[in-house]
């Protein structure tokens, strides 16, 4: 799950570094093509979408459907946020694949206020902890991380917070209501 949300950083990035749209898609296309020829070109996190595809822990079809979103994203023009918020909730919806969880509108409001936050916009409504643990009972604790850091996210004391990830296990490990 660490390298799809890895693969959404990086095609988060490449959309932010690119001065228009076209220069996006070229980058997006080249990582389309690597991904169906199962090459790694020397960057690691394709080496490894790679072998997680060869060994069958993900589909292909899987990773396409992510770039056409992402591809989407970049033309999208004036309407940017709903393309973004579906690109982020599409990326935890596949770890919610690969963790085996049944397919649920929290990956969507997950992802949602994950794209929000790091636009510095209002998540919205975001299930607590307890409600995330109540929902899947296991597995489901890369949810309550993520969305406890798009509750933090438009916090700019975040990245100095020295006592984050003990908040982090907290959210885990006790679910509270917030």
């Amino acid at each position: 799950m660490a390298d799809i949300l890895s693969l959404g950083l990086e095609f988060d990035f490449i959309l932010s570094q690119a001065s228009e749209p076209m220069l996006a898609l070229i980058r997006l296309k080249w990582w389309e093509e690597q991904i169906a020829a199962g090459q790694s070109s020397g960057v690691e996190l394709l080496g490894r979408i790679n072998r997680y595809i060869a060994k069958g822990a993900i589909r292909g079809d899987d990773i396409h459907r992510l770039i056409i979103c992402w591809q989407d994203y970049a033309e999208a023009g004036n309407s940017p946020d709903i393309a973004g918020q579906k690109c982020w909730a599409e990326i935890i919806a596949l770890c919610g694949k690969i963790a085996q969880l049944p397919e649920s509108p929290l990956f969507y409001q997950i992802g949602s206020a994950l794209y929000n936050s790091r636009n510095g916009r209002d998540i919205g409504t975001i299930a607590t902890a307890r409600e995330i643990q109540n929902s899947y009972k296991k597995r489901a604790e890369f949810l309550i991380i993520l969305a406890y850091l798009a509750r933090r996210g438009g916090d700019q004391t975040l990245a100095n917070d020295h006592l984050i990830l003990f908040k982090i296990l907290w959210q885990v490990v006790s679910k509270p209501s917030a």
